[in-house]
């Protein structure tokens, strides 16, 4: 089977936070051959082991996201080393690496191979005056703003799941190395490149509809804790989420009418989920909610979900991963296969790759050991892509200029994916309802009043697109999208599986049209799921993949992080599968159907966990702040209310500096608190030492302290610190304005990464409702003023 990235040769020198970018590369069939330094990748020494055994090949983080991959051992700081990763240069197409600014050669690289695409990935980017700062996954979000809208209001924010900040990080690699090599195979020479992505602005990807910039500029407001997280406990223990809509009132009164809860609710009365002009962050407080809360107590979680389920409301159960097998869903969803591991001599469980739908299934070999190919010279490539090759020019700037998108997506996931490729040139059109079916994220009010135009999220995640308004109920409106899809390479939409086709759209039909169509669906649920046909969002699905009950204390309700996590994950992964699905394209000619489920690819994000869990056959205890491999790692508070410093010490040498810092210079000679397990053994002590320093500093001068002694630490920020205090990163922001409200600014989140030769990007406002009708109408379908003013006149546009 021939994999959409054969030919692709990738050299991964990133560590732990980057691990899962060069992962998809490779599961996709790029040759990815990690580049080690004597000693072994870092994410060889991470913790937990199998069977706890520290071993160089028996880290669950290890032998999850090095899959598919090989192993050299090469000292790059040495000048033998230095000149042999040359040689490997001259064949490679990407090189990914992690180093602090400044300290990995890059110029001296690219000369080796002028094709060569450099992907640095560095905690806040290689410009501006944190460039220099140290970041673990903690202090990334708490950069990146998602730490402060995780956990319970009542204790300190809490870490997310499964390392959310290296998490995004690798996925902003992957979808940023496919921009790139897209762009380079379709410009004359194929010139390289570098990318500059900052863990913090990966990270804060995750926050661009709870912390929304508009919030604050609007209205003054930093969201906090618990924010778009949600769980309610029903009646039997179990734990499940819902989200009850107005449109679902008279199903919902009888369902407490017949549980006999208590209620004041009007079945005509469809303002009730409002509380005055309350911001998106803020949609789970209302009436309606807590009487959900009132109706869980009652009936058991399965009863309530299959109500729920039959009226057509978004509902799922908060999991763990020990419930998983008492499902509907993962016993037959083949997300899980056991594949015999040499290295540590068992099988393992994995999770199926979050791209297998690309095509699949895709292969898995297991992790390399290291230095396992340092004799095996680098097999021949076969295939890859000599386009353009004639004469020579600069990078694009705009990349994926050429690629026509349709766009039937809505409110975030799928729209953000197809932001995305507009943001880098993609001519994306957005197909919309101008009536009952409109995008919901058009129709939020601002300021008490209702604009189409207007609304925070709409633009967000639609910059750079055009928009056309099209009745797909109508068969007319139908056959205009038919004839948009012969003109277009992508079609993307994210409504629940199997939708498309019930709307008229098969597959069958589509390919027809168009044999080189690249058709991507984003369910929440896909596949043959009992589950599939299901409303879902992105709240979730992340407790329904397991990911609340791998963060938080013990004592707190698992209600995971304060955002729809799949709904910002997925766009990258969305991404990654279309660039590779258009690669392959190029040599067979035809297109593909991928149905790319949230829940599948959340859960393999979490598949060294899930490995570990497998292996235990017990659930993992819930973390709190603290992690396996670092001491102190958590969250200390500082002065004023609400007010936070994240901190972590990352290896034992920076101890001394660190109990001096903290007023503490009697443990800096102590020998058993310099090493991991004594400080361990002391978490408490050391913890309640740390909180007496930070209490009386403001969260930046605590960090700015850490950082002078070289150690990860960043204050744990909201929304108006990114945008007004943090010097580094309020330059993210954009303001826009619409025509339709001239002076009316509106604040949207930069690209979540920059091509390090070009200034920040700037992005195009996203469209007014309907506002290209005429120009693709007209440009590209070629019809004349009286046939678009018949369209118009029998409700078909407009």
């Amino acid at each position: 089977m021939t994999l959409p990235l054969h030919g692709v040769r990738v050299l991964d020198l990133s560590d732990h936070r980057a691990a899962l970018g060069s992962r998809m590369l490779a599961d996709l069939g790029a040759e990815v051959t990690m580049v080690e330094p004597p000693g072994g990748n870092p994410i060889r020494h991470l913790a937990p082991f199998v069977d706890d055994e520290r071993s160089a090949d028996g880290s669950y983080q290890h032998l999850y996201f090095n899959v598919n991959k090989r192993s050299i051992v090469l000292d790059w700081r040495s000048d033998d080393g230095l000149a042999r990763l040359g040689s490997l240069v001259e064949s490679a197409d990407i090189l990914i690496e992690t180093n602090q600014p400044g300290e990995f050669p890059v110029d001296e690289v690219r000369a080796k191979n002028p094709r060569l695409i450099v992907v640095s990935a560095t905690p806040y980017g290689k410009r501006g005056p944190k460039s220099s700062w140290r970041a673990t996954d903690l202090t990334a979000t708490a950069a990146g703003g998602l730490l402060q809208v995780s956990g319970e209001r009542a204790d300190p924010p809490v870490h997310g799941a499964a390392f959310p900040g290296h998490t995004m990080t690798g996925l902003t690699i992957a979808s940023s190395a496919m921009t790139a090599l897209h762009g380079r195979d379709r410009t004359p020479g194929q010139p390289g490149c570098q990318i500059d992505i900052s863990m913090q602005e990966a990270t804060s990807f995750q926050v661009v509809q709870t912390s929304n910039p508009n919030i604050w500029r609007w209205r003054e407001e930093a969201p906090y804790r618990p924010a778009l997280s949600q769980v309610i406990q029903c009646a039997d223990g179990r734990w499940m989420g819902c989200n009850i809509s107005p449109n679902k009132l008279p199903e919902f009164i009888a369902m407490l009418e017949e549980a006999g809860v208590e209620h004041h609710l009007d079945p005509e009365n469809w303002e009730v989920i409002h509380r005055g002009d309350r911001a998106a962050w803020q949609y789970l407080e209302n009436p309606l909610q807590d009487l959900a809360r009132d109706l869980a107590a009652v009936w058991p979680r399965q009863k309530l979900l299959e109500r729920l389920w039959a009226c057509g409301t978004p509902a799922m159960p908060t999991l763990s991963f020990s419930e998983f097998e008492e499902t509907e869903h993962y016993p037959t969803s083949g997300q899980f296969t056991h594949i015999d591991t040499p290295n540590v001599g068992k099988e393992l469980s994995y999770s199926r790759s979050p791209l297998d739908p690309v095509q699949s299934p895709l292969e898995m070999r297991p992790a390399p050991s290291l230095g396992e190919h340092n004799d095996a010279p680098l097999p021949p490539l076969t295939g890859g892509h000599d386009v353009g090759t004639e004469g020579q020019a600069s990078f694009p700037d705009m990349p994926l200029t050429g690629i026509r998108v349709l766009d039937l997506t809505w409110v975030a996931a799928g729209p953000l994916t197809t932001r995305l490729m507009a943001n880098f040139g993609a001519d994306v059109i957005k197909v919309e309802s101008s009536g009952d079916r409109m995008d919901p994220v058009r129709v939020q009010p601002i300021k008490g009043e209702f604009h189409f135009d207007l609304p925070d999220l709409f633009n967000e995640v639609n910059t750079g697109k055009k928009s056309v308004t099209i009745d797909l109920a109508n068969e007319q409106g139908k056959k205009l999208l038919r004839e948009l899809v012969a003109h277009c390479d992508v079609l993307v939409n994210n409504y629940s599986a199997g939708s498309l086709a019930r709307m008229g759209f098969p597959w069958e039909e589509l390919r027809q049209i168009n044999p080189g169509l690249i058709l991507v669906h984003l369910p929440g649920v896909g596949g043959d799921s009992p589950w599939r046909p299901l409303r879902t969002l992105g709240n979730l699905l992340k407790a329904a993949a397991g990911m609340n009950f791998l963060m938080g204390y013990k004592h707190q309700p698992p209600r995971g992080m304060g955002v729809a996590y799949p709904d910002f994950t997925s766009p990258h992964v969305g991404v990654t599968a279309i660039l590779s699905a258009l690669r392959a394209r190029e040599e067979t000619g035809e297109g593909r159907e991928i149905e790319l489920s949230q829940l599948s690819a959340t859960v393999a994000l979490l598949g060294s966990q899930w490995m570990q869990f497998d292996q235990l056959g017990r659930d993992l205890p819930r973390p709190g702040n603290r992690d396996a491999n670092m001491c102190p790692h958590g969250v200390f508070p500082s002065q004023g209310d609400d007010q936070w410093v994240a901190l972590a010490l990352e290896s034992d040498d920076q101890w001394p500096a660190f109990a001096r810092l903290i007023g503490c210079s009697d443990w800096a000679d102590r020998v058993d608190l310099r090493t991991l397990a004594g400080r361990k053994a002391t978490e408490d002590e050391i913890e309640s030492a740390i909180g007496k320093w930070s209490a009386p500093l403001t969260k930046w001068d605590a960090a700015e302290q850490m950082q002078a002694a070289g150690i990860a630490a960043n204050a744990v920020e909201d929304l108006r610190d990114m945008m007004d205090l943090d010097e580094h990163f309020r330059d993210h922001y954009q303001r826009v304005e619409q025509p339709s409200h001239p002076g009316f600014g509106i604040w949207i989140d930069g690209a979540p990464w920059e091509f390090a030769h070009l200034e920040r990007r700037v992005l195009d406002r996203s469209p007014m409702l309907g506002e290209h009708n005429e120009e693709v109408l007209s440009g590209l379908l070629g019809k004349s003023q009286e046939q678009i003013a018949e369209l118009v006149a029998a409700g078909v546009v407009g």
